[in-house]
């Protein structure tokens, strides 16, 4: 696919987090570097997974992408635009384009709030009046399958499935060209996880738009993903169609991975 056609491109990335040596002597930060020449590309329409166990990098990787941590060597760019180069607010326009769904509903939501408010929210920069608001509201809570007296719940009135629903649907109320999911079904009981896998699919048929999926399960990626991204201690190690890797994986860590899923089902 061409270049233009990329959403996401991530170019001999290393990142990390820096800390302060306690040597008496003197003060100096450092990195503790994370990832390591890591290089990515997510194409516009594409289902993509990132998978590595706990410890690979997948959190700092979600940090580089959604302009949380600047690299300390490569290049980010989202929608063509060098992120990390970019003014503050034209950094945020940018990502305003990339919908983000969190790991657990029952952090990421305020229980203060309204869902019918969780969901209007992301429009107020848009200055819509009111009434058109309302509509996309009411249009991308049907999309998820949320009825409109769930609009006026709080959500500690909600379960977990039905939480999930109000953060996949604040996500794309902004019609995003890119849709980020963090472990999208590690909160949630088994029995639910099969809908929001279908959910999500529907989303991604019905708007066209790239969904990256991190996770550490093999099982979540093969359903929500085309391609996969297989990521240890940093580094990405393998990456090709996802039914590729687990029928013919090349390197030892994929292996370990596949034998794990295959003995959990």
């Amino acid at each position: 696919m061409p270049d233009s056609n990329v959403i996401v491109l991530l170019k001999d990335v290393v990142a990390g987090y820096q800390t302060t040596g306690r040597s008496w002597r003197s003060l100096f930060k450092h990195v503790n570097v994370v990832l390591r020449d890591v290089n990515l590309r997510v194409y516009d329409g594409e289902r993509v997974a990132i998978i590595g166990e706990s410890g690979s990098g997948k959190t700092t990787l979600l940090k580089v992408i959604l302009g949380l941590l600047k690299p300390v060597k490569g290049s980010v760019e989202v929608l063509g635009k060098e992120i990390y180069k970019l003014p503050w607010k034209e950094r945020v326009n940018v990502l305003k384009q990339v919908g983000y769904v969190p790991q657990d509903p029952y952090k990421a939501l305020n229980p203060k709030l309204r869902v019918r408010t969780i969901l209007s929210e992301p429009l107020e920069s848009l200055k819509a009046k009111p009434e058109e608001v309302e509509e996309r509201v009411r249009d991308v809570a049907k999309m998820v399958q949320l009825s409109d007296k769930i609009l006026d719940k709080y959500p500690g009135e909600l379960s977990g499935g039905m939480m999930q629903r109000v953060l996949i649907a604040r996500s794309i109320i902004h019609d995003p060209e890119i849709l980020i999911l963090d472990e999208p079904t590690s909160a949630l009981d088994v029995s639910i996880q099969a809908q929001i896998i279908e959910l999500i699919n529907n989303i991604h048929k019905k708007l066209e738009l790239a969904i990256l999926t991190v996770t550490h399960d093999l099982g979540v990626a093969q359903y929500l993903s085309d391609r996969a991204v297989i990521l240890y201690k940093g580094g990405v190690i393998e990456e090709g169609l996802i039914d590729d890797i687990i029928a013919r994986p090349k390197h030892k860590y994929t292996n370990l991975l596949i034998a794990s899923y295959r003995a959990s089902v």
